[in-house]
């Protein structure tokens, strides 16, 4: 970002840390019915093996780089069976293991007053109580994330609001991102095309990626942010390959939001939607944000922005209803480190459904919006 800090996240892990990993399981997420829904995840076999592996080279003193590396896993989706590991969580946890020393700060060492806060549908703690006897991992992990959900103004940094712009429930209605203070900083027109924030207009339009067209031809970066979006959809360590139709897809589903010269300011690509997490904001200098979500339900959940270096930088929950915010949809808190510039405020205007649409489904009528929502 803009005027963000340097990475400052460190992921302190040691063998016991590893071996205590545990993801959500897909097959424990039920739709609006109340009936449980299978959800494509992670083998879990094969998930637990690495972990079990990794925690072994670390036990030893050895670097478990190369294992994560080369490491695939098998995507399931049989709903006779149980379901995988998320996705999300599991690319986010191996991830953060493969980031070279030189990029994180020495022994996990960190003056982020958010670097312990958790960020996808995992944890890190055994599925134990006080006594040592075993948990149910599903009401355990619950429990865990409505605690957090519970003490997320806790946290510092800047609180802001997202919600209606007076009483209006139409779907034209504006929307307007708020300060504590009340001040409005950005707004957006109901049909989610334009948003105004620092005196400006920014506008919504699709790149110019034609039909059967190739990755050659398309402005730069298109074909680098449609690869990623494609690897964050499919999982990082899925054996697949992207295709060149695929690649193109995920081209022409991205938007621009361009300013009044049509030179464009950022790019969303992907979707929470269908519980996954994989909605991305992207800079024209391939700077980006991701955001990614841990809960199980809408009242329990918590929607962090993370960068590509791994920082946080700005969670969202939704509203609790205050009276001061009657018309919020979402609460949002800014990293103390991050300056809100106008660019971060644009990532935080056009992201703040994708929490809500996170838990949107084809069963529950929902539809499968790109992150931007036109």
């Amino acid at each position: 970002m803009a005027g963000a800090r340097t990475s400052s996240y460190a992921l302190s892990v040691n063998d016991d840390v590893v071996r205590d990993t545990w993801f959500l399981r897909s097959s424990w997420l039920r739709n609006i019915t109340g009936h449980t829904r299978s959800i494509t995840g992670y083998a879990a076999p094969e998930v637990d093996d690495l972990l079990r592996r990794v925690a072994a080279e670390l036990d030893a003193g050895r670097p478990a780089g190369p294992l994560i590396e080369n490491a695939t896993f098998r995507r399931m989706h049989n709903p006779l069976r149980p379901g995988g590991y998320d996705i999300d969580a599991v690319d986010w946890f191996f991830g953060q293991l493969l980031r070279r020393p030189e990029h994180t700060e020495l022994a996990g060492i960190s003056a982020d007053p958010w670097r312990d806060l958790a960020v996808a549908q995992l944890t890190g703690s055994k599925v134990r109580d006080a006594a040592g006897q075993p948990r149910n991992p599903r009401a355990y992990f619950a429990e865990e994330c409505a605690n957090a959900w519970r003490d997320f103004g806790q946290a510092p940094g800047m609180h802001l609001r997202w919600g209606r712009a007076g009483r209006r429930r139409l779907r034209s209605a504006c929307y307007e991102l708020r300060t504590a203070q009340q001040q409005t900083i950005a707004s957006r027109d109901g049909q989610r095309l334009t948003v105004l924030t620092g005196g400006r207009s920014f506008t919504y339009k699709k790149p110019d990626v034609p039909a059967r067209s190739t990755a050659d031809s398309w402005p730069a970066g298109i074909a680098e942010l449609a690869a990623r979006s494609w690897r964050d959809s499919a999982g990082h360590f899925a054996a697949e390959t992207i295709s060149s139709k695929a690649q193109r897809w995920e081209a022409r589903t991205a938007r621009e939001l361009v300013d009044e010269t049509g030179i464009p300011i950022m790019y969303s690509s992907g979707q929470n939607f269908n519980r996954r997490a994989y909605a991305c904001v992207t800079f024209p200098d391939q700077r980006w944000l991701r955001f990614l979500v841990r809960g199980t339900e809408p009242w329990n959940t918590i929607m962090t922005a993370v960068d590509q270096a791994g920082n946080r930088v700005a969670r969202y929950r939704k509203s609790t209803g205050d009276p001061r915010w009657e018309r919020a949809e979402a609460e949002i808190t800014v990293h103390p480190d991050q300056r809100l510039t106008d660019e971060l405020v644009l990532a935080i205007a056009i992201s703040a459904e994708w929490l809500e649409s996170y838990f949107s489904s084809p069963s529950s009528g929902g539809a499968g919006a790109v992150a931007t929502g036109v």
